[in-house]
Formats: structure tokens, C-alpha cells, sequence
């Protein structure tokens, strides 16, 4: 067992993670919602950019923001063209991970 690995995952890291991951989910929902279109868009522009604030919510959440925009521009994209992305979770993770993780094996 890495003795280390107490040293480096600490309660309150993983919560400042989740609370960041939760930022990435909202801005996800609101992108594919279709309750409000200016958030919406907003929301969409905020992916596609993948600018400054969106880098340091990735990093925040210690998600690679490459990766994610890709990933998330995809399942807009698919949203778009009227493909039906099904979530199914057997253990509670968030929507986001769940999602990326589809995405990537092609789900």
C-alpha cells in the first residue's frame, strides 16, 4: 500500500473537486436544456470557447479541459443532430463522468 497516498488525497480536496465537477454539470445541463435558449447558447458558447475560465474549472475539477470540450462538444453535437445519448449509472457518479465516460467508449 502507497503511504504517500493519505498525504495526497485529503476529505476537503475531493470536495473542492466535486463542487468544480458540479460547475462543469450545470454548464452542461444548461447547454442541452432547452427551457431558457439564451443560456442555452451561453452555455454552448462557453464549451466551444474553451477559454480562461473554462480552463481553470477543468483544472479545478482535475478533468483535462481538452478532453473535456471535446467530449462535451460531442454529446452537443449529437443532442443537435437528434441522437438520443441514454445515461445509465449503476453507482452514483455524476452526470458529467458518466457522460465523458460513454462518450469515450462510443456509447
Amino acid at each position: 500500500m502507497d503511504s504517500s497516498r493519505g498525504f495526497w488525497v485529503s476529505p476537503l480536496m475531493e470536495a473542492e473537486q466535486k463542487l468544480w465537477v458540479a460547475v462543469l454539470e450545470t454548464a452542461l445541463n444548461d447547454a442541452l436544456s432547452g427551457s431558457n435558449p439564451a443560456r442555452r447558447e451561453t452555455a454552448r458558447r462557453w464549451f466551444r470557447e474553451g477559454g480562461q475560465n473554462f480552463r481553470l474549472v477543468c483544472d479545478l475539477a482535475n478533468f483535462d479541459p481538452d478532453f473535456v470540450r471535446l467530449k462535451l462538444l460531442a454529446v452537443i453535437d449529437r443532442q443537435d443532430s437528434d441522437q438520443t445519448v441514454e445515461v445509465k449509472t449503476r453507482r452514483r457518479v455524476s452526470k458529467t463522468e458518466t457522460l465523458l465516460l460513454q462518450v469515450e467508449s462510443g456509447i
